[in-house]
């Protein structure tokens, strides 16, 4: 393993970081399935980090399935790649921004018009005007769909159709940079429940599963909507991970 300046590289907590950096190097064959990754000790004077960071780095990989300790034997390499469930790091705008990138979306259909007063009740707004409203699928290409999502971005905001399909979904980036509208704001609201019928079929599930639902309000600096979202993951494929760390007493 070679060194890595993560600290100038990347927003993302050091043990974040740490983690892909591991995680990169394992899907590479290095060390392969079966063997052993550097003790916590090595990986501190490689990477340049604490005994914290390498272990909150080794217990995301050993959560997503690709490391497993072995009493007497050390830290073992166990797949090369994640079938485990997609995990939301829930913090800043920065880490939100970062699911439109990681999880994709596949658009199944698209309509113009104004919101629907029972969408707005449910997310909780109360705007007018004209939205692109995109419904589809979430996920990582070649793994199962992690949500079912419906998108609603303002009309004079919004890109076509088809720039929307192929900024998958990462669209406040994108009105940000052409439409020089950032988000200042995204407020969340996550709550559990089991899926309909209609979410099941649509993401290949069993009807009466456990599900998370998050709602997202998107908002510019003036506090003017910019998109909102409605997401159904089945809880079985997606998790959310928090670090809360106590503020230095002055």
């Amino acid at each position: 393993m070679t060194d890595l300046d993560m600290a100038s590289t990347s927003t993302a907590p050091r043990y974040m970081a740490l983690a892909e950096a591991l995680r990169s190097r394992i899907a590479q064959g290095d060390p392969d399935v079966g063997q052993l990754l550097p003790t916590e000790h090595a990986l501190c004077e490689t990477y340049s980090v604490s005994r914290h960071t390498v272990r909150e780095a080794l217990r995301m990989l050993a959560e997503a399935g690709l490391i497993a300790r072995r009493r007497g034997a050390g830290t073992v390499v166990v797949a090369r790649e994640s079938r485990q469930r997609f995990a939301q790091h829930l913090g800043g705008v920065d880490d939100l921004m970062q699911y439109a990138r990681d999880a994709q979306l596949t658009p199944l259909a698209q309509d113009t018009g104004p919101l629907d007063p029972a969408v707005a009740r449910a997310l909780g707004v109360n705007v007018s005007g004209v939205f692109l409203h995109v419904h589809g699928l979430r996920g990582r290409v070649g793994e199962p769909a992690i949500a079912l999502t419906d998108m609603y971005i303002r009309a004079d905001l919004a890109p076509e159709v088809q720039a929307f399909v192929d900024l998958n979904g990462a669209v406040t980036e994108w009105i940000a940079q052409q439409r020089g509208v950032p988000t200042a704001r995204i407020e969340q609201s996550i709550s559990a429940g089991a899926l309909t019928e209609r979410e099941a079929s649509a993401l290949k599930a069993s009807p009466g599963e456990a599900a998370l639902r998050t709602r997202r309000r998107y908002f510019d600096k003036g506090g003017r909507i910019i998109a909102l979202s409605d997401s159904v993951h089945p809880a079985q494929r997606f998790t959310y991970e928090m670090v809360l760390q106590r503020e230095a007493e002055d």
